[in-house]
């Protein structure tokens, strides 16, 4: 089979990798268009396009698939089928009607459908994950299921620790159900259960609000890490939150009230106990552990 692999993030990055070398290896890769990045705004590729170029793939980067024109150019590639994981696009309806799609799911649906699966799934505080193989439908995420894998992952991990846990059973599965599409005995299975979804993480989603549980806080900043990050006012400045611990405390400080513990610690009050953070970046700064930011500009903390 001829198979165009749409993705853009670095799970689908990974997925790829997987196929690679196998009588499953892509034929053509669609993904996103290059963005800018970093303070001079270069456009940068995405990883997928990298490993696909890399390797003599051919890359499409229509924006979106769908419409007259994506339509005609992927269908000049004579694809069997096309496999989207982690693309960042809707795929149009006439793509559906022309094509077989499918999807890798980081998640085991119909539980954490939509645009961050693993990342709302962690904080909620889960640990057993999960990626689905479903033959793509104009509902998001809503089709019929072909193989599924459940995945454990540590109570600490956070969402890079999670994809890249996935991205090995993401990729047997979907081998597995690539072969059973070519042997023509793929088994589909209607969705089972009550859904619920992950909506895309906004600028909401990333503040910090310290009248929360200290576990609920950490399940916050380990799901938007290394990725995104949670955010926090510290000294004045909007400040990134990538890695924190909860910390049993009867004297805890003020929900939100920044203190300094023994041994370099910076502790923030919660809800219930503290959290301890302990690597953060300052605005237009570098991610730091909490012991060398006290040592500089946290030293202000000292007096409170």
């Amino acid at each position: 089979m001829r198979i165009a692999f749409a993705g853009t993030a670095p799970f689908a990055d990974a997925v790829l990798h997987g196929l690679l070398g196998t009588p499953h290896q892509p034929a053509v890769v669609v993904t996103n268009p290059d963005r800018p990045k970093g303070r001079r705004g270069t456009p940068q590729p995405p990883p997928v396009k990298v490993t696909a170029e890399a390797r003599g793939i051919p890359v499409l980067q229509p924006g979106a698939l769908r419409g007259d024109e994506a339509l005609a150019r992927l269908l000049a590639e004579r694809p069997d089928v096309v496999v989207a994981c982690a693309y960042g696009q809707i795929v149009g309806r006439d793509v559906l009607e022309a094509v077989l799609c499918l999807v890798v799911h980081p998640s085991l649906v119909p539980r954490w459908r939509g645009a961050a699966p693993v990342e709302r799934a962690l904080m909620a505080g889960e640990t057993e994950l999960g990626v689905t193989v479903l033959r793509m439908t104009e509902g998001v995420d809503e089709g019929p299921v072909a193989e599924t894998r459940l995945v454990h992952v540590p109570r600490e991990a956070d969402a890079g620790e999670a994809y890249a846990a996935l991205a090995p059973p993401s990729v047997d599965a979907l081998r597995a159900t690539l072969a059973a599409l070519a042997a023509g005995a793929v088994r589909w299975e209607e969705q089972r259960g009550a859904p619920s979804y992950a909506a895309k993480i906004g600028p909401g989603d990333r503040e910090i609000d310290w009248r929360r549980g200290a576990r609920e806080v950490v399940d916050q900043v380990r799901a938007l890490s290394p990725h995104i990050g949670a955010r926090t006012e510290l000294l004045g400045e909007r400040t990134q939150v990538w890695r924190a611990a909860v910390v049993p405390s009867a004297e805890s400080p003020a929900p939100g009230v920044p203190t300094v513990g023994a041994g370099e610690r910076l502790l923030f009050g919660a809800g219930d106990g503290a959290v301890e953070v302990l690597e953060l970046q300052r605005p237009g700064g570098r991610r730091m552990g909490a012991a060398e930011f006290l040592r500089g500009a946290g030293r202000a903390l000292a007096g409170r």
